[in-house]
């Protein structure tokens, strides 16, 4: 039986792997009944990863305490049902020649998708949470809502976007450190339009000018303000959220197989 195994980096372990390589890649081909062990290093691995893989191979090892295994560093000229194997997961790092693929790494791959679905997620909770406002009881064109329900229903948007600035920063770090372009622009403009939400949504009680009638613990909020407010969220929310959209998609074409 022929395994691979493609060494992470960012844990300094190998991980069995069978949908495909990068050409950042360094992984080793475990062939079990001829109890041999292949290395194998990509086109644009790094020394250092190759140096830190290879300390790593004792440990990968010593999970097949039955077999006698061989190590054999190979560059090319691989025994053919390895070479087969090797050619059907360069596949996809075949077209990264031709730059559709810049990540390097499976685990940045993997992390940049979950934060970009919650960046896209959460600002909509949010932008859903302020809508529930609409359905507060109306009277004279004024919503009615008591000092509770308005604190939490203010919080709530705060905190989703709080998380949305911690993934964007996350997702920032990430295309800088894969040199991705459309990454950094994204997630640099989405962090700046959520800082500037939540630094709005922080004015709290001070959003809206309270109509005759409101209390301390009762409020009356002009209907037109409030769509004004919602509305004027809803766009800042949409600057950011296509752009994302769009990544999304088109990082889902690119990466799919690495991803699931």
């Amino acid at each position: 039986m022929l395994r691979v195994f493609i060494f992470d980096d960012s844990k300094s372990q190998w991980n069995e792997e069978e949908h495909g390589l990068l050409s950042h890649d360094i992984c080793v081909f475990l062939d079990e009944e001829k109890e041999m062990i292949y290395l194998w290093s990509g086109s644009k691995s790094t020394k250092k990863r190759y140096k830190k893989g290879y300390k790593q191979l004792k440990e990968l090892t010593s999970n097949f305490p039955e077999l006698n295994l061989q190590f054999i560093l190979v560059r090319k000229n691989f025994p053919a049902e390895i070479q087969k194997k090797l050619e059907s997961m360069l596949e996809s790092a075949k077209r990264e020649e031709g730059s559709t693929l810049i990540f390097s790494r499976f685990t940045t791959i993997r992390v940049f998708f979950i934060f970009l679905l919650g960046v896209i997620i959460l600002p909509t909770i949010s932008l859903l949470n302020l809508s529930t406002s609409l359905f507060w009881p109306i009277s004279n064109l004024n919503h009615e809502v008591n000092s509770n329900t308005f604190k939490l229903w203010i919080n709530i948007s705060k905190i989703l976007m709080l998380i949305t600035i911690f993934l964007f920063l996350i997702n920032l770090i990430i295309g800088i450190t894969e040199m991705e372009s459309h990454v950094i622009i994204f997630s640099f403009g989405g962090l700046a339009i959520c800082v500037g939400i939540f630094f709005y949504l922080n004015f709290d009680i001070f959003l809206f000018i309270f109509q005759d009638g409101s209390t301390l613990t009762n409020f009356l909020i002009l209907k037109s303000d409030l769509l004004f407010f919602i509305l004027i969220f809803t766009l800042s929310v949409l600057i950011f959220e296509i752009p994302n959209i769009y990544k999304l998609i088109s990082f889902l074409k690119t990466y799919r197989k690495y991803i699931f």
